[in-house]
């Protein structure tokens, strides 16, 4: 993975969801419902992940619209854990998973251009050792809407930290997951930083993590600049009542605003013991954005 800072690359940001069913697996709109009603809600982007259905989405794209196709696989687990849950987004075919290890699925959706993530661990039950010899895998799902509001297991955050803390690099996304037709709809999303609205382009700046996750909350500015102090990474964001710095284990620092009052920016030194930072924004209703991890080794 190339990890690239989207607020200092050329392009836009485009708003788009990478999870989301329909009538073709267990979901309770037909393909068209589900894209024309994100299609109306704003989004630039939606990828249909059906459950092991790989479905031809492009009749459904339109100017300023981009649907893409995608596949959710379901191999099993070696490790003693549940079934995995494997987000292939960008696939044109679907991947075999009866008798085939959860790695040579990974390397199926590779294989075909894909990038492929792993969907929801707090819901799954999983941990690292569900995940330590995985690879192939670009992050894991930070935000699963229909998680949260079916049995309140919506948030996987420590999972994303161990992930970062044990297996190396990886992003987060905050998705929908969407079945119904909007209780579970429209709640998390991805704000991706492409040079153009194309499957390529998005799935080039989905590998790169030049996105950032948020249901509401918005990070207008990250970069990291020198001060008399050491290189210091600075954020910007619509009101918040949180901007949480998160590195390695026990690193971290958080600036919280004061009563009736909200912050929009701080900044935060890069420690090297700290390894990574990622930014976590909680505003006064607790909608939370999330960064991708700023690698510390990239600048001290």
């Amino acid at each position: 993975m190339i990890y690239e800072n989207p607020f200092s690359m050329p392009g836009k940001f485009y708003k788009g969801n990478t999870h989301t069913h329909s009538t073709e697996s267990d979901g309770k709109q037909t393909l068209k419902q589900r894209f024309d009603a994100y299609r109306a809600r704003g989004y630039d982007f939606l990828v249909m992940t059906d459950h092991g259905v790989v479905s031809d989405v492009s009749g459904f794209s339109r100017d300023g619209f981009l649907a893409i196709p995608g596949v959710e696989l379901h191999p099993g687990n070696p490790y003693g854990g549940e079934t995995y849950h494997f987000v292939g987004i960008g696939v044109s075919r679907l991947v075999e998973t009866v008798g085939t290890s959860a790695n040579d699925v990974l390397a199926g959706i590779n294989d075909q251009g894909g990038v492929a993530v792993l969907a929801h661990p707090y819901w799954s039950g999983h941990t690292i050792t569900d995940y330590a010899e995985l690879h192939g895998y670009i992050g894991v799902e930070v935000y699963n809407t229909t998680c949260y509001v079916s049995i309140g297991k919506g948030y996987s955050e420590s999972h994303w930290d161990d992930l970062l803390d044990r297996a190396g690099p990886t992003v987060g996304l905050a998705v929908d997951d969407a079945h119904h037709v909007s209780r579970d709809a429209f709640q998390g999303w991805i704000m991706v930083k492409a040079r153009e609205l194309t499957t390529p382009a998005i799935l080039e700046s989905l590998r790169m993590g030049a996105f950032y996750s948020t249901q509401g909350p918005e990070i207008k500015d990250m970069q990291v600049a020198a001060t008399f102090l050491g290189q210091c990474l600075r954020v910007r964001t619509t009101p918040a009542q949180r901007i949480a710095f998160k590195g390695r284990a026990s690193c971290g620092q958080c600036f919280d605003a004061g009563d009736g009052e909200s912050i929009e920016e701080a900044e935060c030194v890069l420690e090297p013991m700290w390894g990574y930072l990622r930014v976590e924004v909680t505003d006064a209703s607790g909608k939370k954005a999330w960064s991708n991890p700023f690698l510390v080794s990239d600048y001290v």
